[in-house]
């Protein structure tokens, strides 16, 4: 059984409705189309302006499903590293700086009465629960809403140590220039600076889907990535690991 089952089942959904709106595109943009009403009494002529606004749409559906992806990996992450560990001690190098510069920001909140001790067991669950108290809103902030693309999502995987830290780029089977003209599009509409009319104009229709089809893939290979991150248990610390391995031998 998959580790982030959850995010594999919402990647299918979303696909389903991207595919959906593809073919929905592929009627509208042929010559003369219409939409016509049930009882057939309103005719409406699909013009180019409308097309246009069609095309850009798309856009939005692919970049609600990359930020929809990144939050649920994380969700699950926190779910399944919060259910196997007590401590900070327990945690690779990564995940416990992650874990200890979350404490220091949020230090401001901790009293006497929520800090217990042994010190490092308190300061894991205090990283714990502030994930799971935040609403949906709140989990994409802190450099993630409006922001992901193959960069951004490398760096939350580094954060957990799910991908080695030390480069600048993400390796090249979790990256695609799509997502980057994903998220930099979507966020020219969202901000106002383009219409849609205006910035589906110079869209094609196939390249689109061919962005789509990069977009999707990728996401693929960043939940597999971490699915055997959670199933190797690499948030743990090196030693921990080798423990419990020989454990697992020994039994």
């Amino acid at each position: 059984m998959s580790c982030v089952d959850v995010t594999e089942d919402l990647l299918r959904t979303r696909g389903r409705e991207v595919m959906a709106y593809v073919r929905f595109l592929r009627v509208a943009l042929e010559s003369q189309a219409t939409l016509i009403s049930k009882d057939g009494a309103v005719v409406l002529p699909l013009s180019k302006n409308i097309t246009h606004t069609l095309k850009a749409n798309l856009l939005l559906l692919l970049y609600s499903a990359m930020e929809a992806t990144v939050v649920q990996l994380l969700d699950e992450m926190h779910s399944a590293i919060g259910s196997q560990c007590s401590s900070a001690d327990e945690l690779n190098s990564e995940l416990f700086l992650l874990v200890v510069k979350s404490f220091k920001e949020s230090s401001a909140g901790i009293t006497h009465q929520t800090m217990q001790q042994p010190l490092h067991e308190s300061i894991f669950q205090a990283w714990f629960k502030e994930w799971k108290q935040k609403d949906s809103k709140k989990r994409r902030s802190s450099g993630i809403s409006g922001n992901v693309d193959s960069k951004a999502i490398y760096f939350q995987l580094k954060r957990f140590g799910v991908v080695a830290g030390h480069e600048d780029s993400p390796p090249s089977h979790l990256a695609h220039p799509s997502l980057k003209m994903v998220k930099d599009r979507r966020n020219v509409l969202a901000h106002g600076e383009q219409s849609f009319v205006a910035l589906g104009q110079g869209l094609a229709l196939e390249e689109l889907i061919t962005d789509a089809r990069y977009v999707f893939r990728t996401l693929a290979k960043v939940i597999q990535e971490v699915n055997l991150y959670l199933e190797n248990k690499r948030y743990l610390a090196p030693l921990r690991v080798g423990a419990l391995q020989l454990a697992g031998n020994e039994a």
